[in-house]
């Protein structure tokens, strides 16, 4: 925790403490304490009630009546005797949690923390100046939870640390202590003023009664029968004296049980009075003078030198926030600069790499129609070379029949010629004498017969 965060948190603990001791020195809650009585005068009454009803023996039931119902003075002061004992129990209850309090908080529990004491200045500050050590355990305080810091303890702590926090020296530390101390005992007194008033009024309510009882007894006397008039009186008076001695018997009750209540709060008090004056005598400085000269010169020297050191300090942090700043500066203009250059890159490359991407893709649509392309045609080729090898393979087939059509014809036309020359000779054997015209003709034509044929047989094959 730094200086400034100490000083802060004192300052917010001092404005809680003033606010809290502005409420006063207060045990026991008052709504709590007629809560109690009402319950108990409705208890009371209800229990007479029931023993009256469901059938309790006389002996029992009479002296009930009697003292408790037997006139509205002896309701009125039981009722109130109710409520002084209710607010008994509440107070006595506040002070068994106090009481807790004190046994559960040690004193190492309430000490201040060790604070950063490297410097000289803080070092002499820790040993000087009770002030600044008052705020640094007024600020360790609000670590404590809730319920802590709303002991009376703590609140008397507190309280003392936020007077202490406003002064430079302890010299009205012993002050504070006794103003707070016979503050708190004369609010514990006061708290019990109703029940005083109460253990008053009860005996008060008494005689009241007697003094109605008496008025109306002596009112109602008959002196024409004078044993009657005796009996009446004895009965009246009874009534009378009884309200005297229910509000004195209640009133003595009050007594005996006030004094232990306000006995064990006052001993509350003590302990933490004794608590308070040890915690802040052994942590606070003190501010006794020194009759040895040199120790007062050293004093002052330690002083100088803390001052010193603070202000080198100070110059450091002012030195060390100056630079922090220039450099922050300095990363925000680079910053800003980088950013310039940045959306300078994107306004100017965005475009040019946008359209070039755009080049790419669409060398990349006609490369790709381009392999189409070049998988058709090799598809188409190996198409026309198979067409090719079988055109090949059918014109060396027509080729080879058409070799033997032809050494088939030669063949034949070699036969007829022959089979004509036997025919002519056998003919010409026959007629050479008479048709020797005829047989030229003849051989003419069947010469120029074979040579038309041989060319329509080659078209045939």
């Amino acid at each position: 925790m730094n200086e400034a965060n100490v000083i802060q948190a004192a300052e917010q603990q001092d404005s809680a403490g003033h606010s809290q001791s502005a409420q006063g020195y207060r045990m026991g809650n008052p709504a709590f304490a007629f809560g109690i009585g009402l319950v108990m005068a409705s208890g009371v009454y209800a229990a007479i009630y029931a023993f009256s009803s469901f059938g309790a023996t006389e002996s029992l039931v009479a002296p009930l009546r009697r003292y408790f119902l037997g006139h509205p003075v002896a309701v009125a002061a039981t009722i109130l005797f109710c409520f002084a004992l209710g607010t008994l129990i509440a107070k006595s209850w506040a002070v068994m949690v106090q009481n807790n309090f004190l046994n559960r908080i040690a004193d190492d529990h309430l000490l201040p923390s060790l604070s950063d004491a490297s410097s000289p200045a803080k070092q002499w500050l820790a040993q000087n100046d009770a002030g600044h050590v008052a705020k640094q355990w007024q600020a360790s305080l609000s670590s404590l939870s809730q319920a802590t810091r709303q002991s009376q303890l703590v609140r008397r702590l507190d309280e003392v640390l936020s007077r202490q926090s406003q002064r430079g020296s302890s010299k009205q530390l012993p002050d504070d202590l006794r103003e707070l101390s016979s503050r708190d005992a004369d609010a514990a007194h006061d708290s019990l003023g109703m029940v005083r008033i109460i253990v008053w009024a009860i005996p008060m309510l008494g005689f009241l009664g007697t003094v109605i009882g008496i008025t109306q007894t002596l009112g109602g006397l008959d002196f024409t029968n004078g044993s009657a008039a005796v009996d009446n009186l004895k009965s009246g008076l009874y009534v009378a004296f009884d309200t005297t001695a229910v509000g004195l018997v209640l009133s003595v009750v009050a007594i005996f049980i006030q004094f232990p209540v306000e006995r064990a709060e006052q001993q509350m008090l003590d302990t933490i009075d004794a608590r308070i004056g040890r915690l802040v005598s052994a942590n606070l400085p003190s501010d006794e003078a020194s009759d040895n000269q040199t120790a007062l010169i050293a004093d002052l020297c330690r002083g100088v030198q803390a001052a010193v050191a603070e202000s080198l300090e100070n110059q450091a942090e002012l030195w060390k926030n100056t630079i922090e700043s220039a450099q922050n500066q300095w990363q925000s203009v680079h910053d800003h600069n980088n950013d310039k250059i940045v959306e300078a890159f994107k306004v100017s490359l965005v475009p040019a790499l946008v359209q070039h991407s755009e080049v790419l893709s669409k060398s990349q649509d006609r490369f790709d129609s381009l392999a189409m392309i070049e998988q058709s045609l090799d598809k188409n080729l190996q198409m026309l070379a198979r067409t090719t090898a079988a055109i090949e393979q059918n014109q060396d087939h027509r080729f080879q029949l058409r070799s033997e059509t032809d050494q088939s014809m030669a063949d034949a036309v070699r036969t007829l010629a022959r089979a004509v020359d036997v025919l002519t000779r056998h003919m010409a054997k026959q007629e050479v004498s008479t048709h020797g015209t005829s047989h030229s003709k003849l051989n003419v034509e069947s010469v120029s017969s074979t040579n038309t044929n041989q060319p329509s047989l080659r078209r045939a094959a």
